[in-house]
């Protein structure tokens, strides 16, 4: 049975915005997060991006999908911060819930 640690959402947050790692590779996560129309889309590797709106204003974040050679394969998703469901990045794995 594996126990997830329960992470605050500013800690997903932060990891979410750090690029690079301190040796100059490039960081990827996987993100789970339910769409307004009640999908729920998992984005297996993705890096982040960015969006041409204020996304603090609006409580958003963007991932661009990628490939194992970190080029992109798909389109940014927008993401709604209070509707991911599950993050994990090369270091840790954190679980949100209400």
């Amino acid at each position: 049975m594996k126990i997830f640690r329960i992470t605050e959402l500013n800690a997903v947050l932060a990891d979410w915005d750090e690029q690079f790692f301190p040796d100059g590779t490039e960081k990827f996560f996987s993100v789970g997060y339910i769409k307004k129309n009640g999908e729920f889309v998992y984005l297996k590797r993705c890096r982040r991006a960015g969006l041409r709106f204020s996304m603090k204003m609006h409580d958003m974040k963007a991932a661009e999908p990628v490939d194992i050679h970190g080029k992109a394969i798909g389109h940014v998703h927008p993401i709604w911060i209070h509707s991911i469901v599950f993050f994990r990045s090369n270091i840790e794995f954190s679980l949100l819930c209400t």
